[in-house]
């Protein structure tokens, strides 16, 4: 299955190949990044200038390169969101806005389907009372 993410404002498909392109804002740097489709991989790419700056425990902003919505979820302010475009309609994803935790979560109907070894620290977070 390949795995393909829009936008969940104008819904823009945002890895027309492989990888997720978003844009990162971390204080006054910012930058494209490049993400794996595939949850619980927290490999990213970008350019060598801005991710010297990147620090782990820190949040950073992402944002839609087309539209220039922000992704903050409504759920915590410390997770981005995402849709996942599936063939039975879209389902959201929630992925941390900390640099170096690694939590990503599916919302598939009433069920979240959790992602990385700091998905736990998300445990009281209520998805769906959003």
């Amino acid at each position: 299955m390949k795995w393909k993410y829009a936008c969940p404002h104008c819904k823009a498909v945002l890895n027309p190949n492989i990888k997720i392109i978003l844009r990162l804002r971390r204080g006054k740097r910012q930058g494209l990044i490049l993400i794996s489709p595939r949850p619980g991989n927290y490999k990213i790419i970008c350019d060598d200038s801005f991710g010297e700056h990147l620090k782990d425990g820190e949040l950073s902003e992402f944002s839609c390169p087309v539209c220039n919505a922000v992704l903050t979820s409504r759920a915590s302010r410390n997770l981005a969101e995402l849709l996942l475009l599936q063939p039975n309609g879209p389902r959201r994803i929630q992925f941390s806005r900390v640099f170096g935790e690694h939590a990503t979560f599916i919302l598939n109907g009433e069920k979240v389907i959790p992602y990385g070894e700091h998905a736990a620290v998300y445990d009281e977070i209520n998805f769906f009372g959003v």
